[in-house]
């Protein structure tokens, strides 16, 4: 029984950890095949950084919406993009905290493949995040849950 108690301490404080500092996880997504009905849009996301500087932006959701079906793909690490979507025209539009969301046209023809690059600009409105100072503090309160724990279980044998 203490060996599950203490299990299950050890588990909780690794999912406080994992929140406080960002652990990420993604699932899978099977990509669409539309054969000869469809095409492919691809590209880049860049973001300005407060230096002004033009940098990648990873995780940015990309949405492909033709009036009566939303596509979405997410950025990769270097920003990259790809989806297949029938043909028709879309409205490919970007919206990202911290940035001014961004909206294009493409007409997608049957086998066609189309690159739109997006360069977004700084909203300079402020992103709620965790605070960095908060981490620290919930890694040394699960600490010590775990000690104390360990602590109790030892008085008890």
């Amino acid at each position: 029984m203490t060996a599950i108690r203490y299990a299950a301490v050890v588990a909780f404080a690794f999912t406080i950890l994992s929140v406080g500092t960002g652990f990420v996880c993604a699932q899978y997504q099977p990509q669409q095949q539309f054969g000869a009905g469809g095409g492919l849009i691809t590209g880049t996301v860049y973001g300005f950084d407060m230096f002004d500087e033009l940098q990648p932006i990873a995780w940015a959701p990309v949405h492909a919406n033709n009036g009566r079906q939303i596509f979405t793909a997410y950025s990769g690490g270097g920003g990259y993009y790809e989806m297949y979507v029938p043909q028709g025209t879309y409205n490919v539009t970007v919206i990202q905290p911290g940035y001014v969301p961004y909206s294009t046209i493409v007409a997608v023809s049957a086998g066609s493949a189309s690159t739109i690059n997006f360069y977004l600009e700084e909203s300079h409105i402020p992103v709620p995040e965790f605070p960095s100072g908060m981490a620290s503090a919930i890694a040394v309160l699960a600490l010590a849950a775990v000690l104390v724990a360990v602590k109790r279980t030892k008085r008890r044998k």
